[in-house]
């Protein structure tokens, strides 16, 4: 269990960094702008994963 709690920080970081550099508390975002900041960081790092395995 350990392990998936410390997968799920590094999947959900980059939107908890955004977070915490506009001054936003987890409870005052529901969640809509960490998920758009998470969706742009792991959509266009896979992206660029799948061009440099498929190109």
């Amino acid at each position: 269990m350990r392990f998936l709690h410390s997968l799920l920080d590094v999947f959900l970081f980059p939107g908890n960094l955004m977070l915490r550099k506009c001054g936003i508390s987890i409870e005052e975002d529901g969640g809509l702008f960490r998920s758009f900041v998470n969706m742009c960081v792991w959509g266009t790092a896979s992206l660029a994963l799948a061009m440099y395995i498929f190109l």
